[in-house]
């Protein structure tokens, strides 16, 4: 079959065949003498780790294009084909479970109406049952949110994604607030009380017409005027006992927080010019209580109320000649007649024993009360009793007992007051009445010194012509 091939290929074989030979026994003699040492070399790309993002798709869908290797060191951000797209690593979004999710709250608040509770209002605003329950725990020993009255301010927190509570503010008032703070699936409860600002604030005032429009006229708050006017009304009757040109200087505290004005405080001391008299009234604290002391020290709280009823005006004086309306002829009035609509309420003048309750003769409907020392009251011309008024039952100072009406020989509706000192009718309008218990001495040591100190103050206030006024009265 060779001597059938061409001359030329068989030469071609035959010396590819021998230098085949000759290199295969060159590399076994060389191997023998010295061992060969095969160099490789590889250029390898240098890839910044921080660069990759956790995004970045698999490298099967990224080709890095030449372009882009070689100007590397022009840009620090790397270029990639994404379906034919040029991006940058940067613009690759994040798997949503790789993503820091960032927690928001909405803060809610809610003003307290009637009828509302904490479970109405914090379920208007998807706040779960749970949670409700677990805050209320944190207040049961308080009841703070239990006993929300209408105005109040609940202002809460809430985690936006799942509704949960983390927070909840009861402000009660501008001085106090209750906050409960989540802490794991417990509320923390934490009374906050602010503290104001007390400033001392005198005013005087001289009347022209009456003691609230005067006193409203030079500024003073109506609570303190009816606060002053209890604190005198066991001297003064305000509504029978008022002059044209009386005289009255207060000294009081103001509360402010903040810089603004807030409320007002407790009167310290006040002044009373009534029908040429002096009247003088300290407010002090014992360890038992506290009240209104003259600057001697002398309670301006009496045993008895000069006044027993609100009334509209004394129908008839006491009187021992006068002339009865009914019957025409003198027969001694032995009390005072209050005219009030049927209804008002009548008070205890002081503090006693029920010693009669129903009805006698032209009386009408009567009580009678023992105050003890040889001190009774009565009250007549009823038109039903209190339904704790009865025999022997005990009763305090301006405590109801019964209302006016028009029962007995009544030619309309008021109440008949009498006032008796061991069985002897006395005057109620003019009868000096019996201070209340006196202030104990030990206390009185230490009051003495504190009453001229306010005495002081008191005077260093007032105006000159309320000094030349104070000058030309009497105590």
């Amino acid at each position: 079959m060779i001597n059938k091939l061409p001359l030329k290929p068989l030469l071609l074989i035959v010396a590819f065949l021998s230098a085949l030979v000759l290199l295969v026994a060159l590399l076994s003699d060389d191997s023998k003498q010295q061992p060969k040492t095969i160099s490789l070399e590889a250029n390898l790309q240098i890839i910044d780790i921080s660069e990759l993002d956790g995004s970045i798709p698999s490298l099967q869908k990224r080709q890095v294009s030449s372009t882009e290797n070689t100007s590397r060191n022009a840009s620090t951000t790397p270029h990639v084909q994404i379906n034919n797209v040029d991006t940058t690593l940067a613009d690759l979004p994040v798997p949503k479970n790789l993503q820091k999710v960032e927690i928001t709250y909405s803060n809610e608040n809610e003003t307290v109406k009637q009828g509302d509770s904490l479970s109405t209002i914090l379920a208007k605003h998807s706040v779960s049952p749970t949670d409700i329950y677990r805050v209320s725990q944190a207040d049961k020993t308080n009841k703070e949110l239990l006993k929300m009255r209408p105005g109040q301010t609940l202002e809460f927190e809430i985690r936006d994604d799942t509704n949960a509570l983390q927070k909840l503010t009861l402000i009660k008032n501008r001085l106090e607030k209750i906050e409960f703070t989540r802490e794991g699936k417990q509320f923390t409860a934490n009374k906050i009380v602010r503290t104001p600002d007390i400033v001392q604030t005198y005013k005087e005032s001289t009347i022209t017409s009456s003691l609230f429009v005067d006193g409203l006229k030079s500024g003073i708050d109506q609570r303190l005027l009816i606060e002053m006017a209890n604190v005198f009304g066991w001297d003064i009757d305000f509504a029978l006992d008022i002059r044209h040109g009386d005289s009255f200087s207060i000294l009081y505290e103001e509360k402010f927080l903040d810089g603004e004005k807030i409320g007002l405080g407790n009167i310290i001391a006040a002044q009373f010019i009534n029908n040429g008299r002096q009247y003088q009234a300290i407010r002090y604290a014992t360890p038992t209580s506290t009240s209104y002391y003259t600057p001697d020290g002398l309670a301006m709280r009496k045993a008895f109320l000069r006044t027993p009823v609100e009334f509209t005006r004394i129908s008839s004086k006491f009187n021992p000649n006068r002339i009865h309306p009914l019957f025409k002829t003198s027969r001694p009035h032995r009390g005072v007649d209050y005219a009030a609509p049927s209804g008002t309420p009548v008070k205890s003048a002081g503090d006693g024993k029920v010693k009669f309750a129903g009805k006698q003769n032209g009386y009408g409907n009567v009580v009678i009360i023992d105050h003890g020392k040889g001190y009774t009251t009565l009250y007549a011309h009823l038109r039903s009793f209190a339904k704790s008024t009865r025999k022997g039952a005990r009763v305090k100072q301006g405590k109801t007992i019964a209302y006016v009406g028009q029962t007995g020989w009544a030619t309309g509706p008021h109440l008949h007051y009498e006032f008796r000192i061991n069985g002897v009718h006395k005057n109620p309008v003019t009868v000096k009445l019996p201070n209340d218990d006196p202030m104990p001495k030990k206390e009185l040591k230490q009051y003495l010194p504190y009453a001229q100190k306010i005495t002081s103050l008191l005077q260093s206030y007032h105006s000159a012509d309320y000094q030349q006024k104070l000058a030309s009265v009497r105590n």
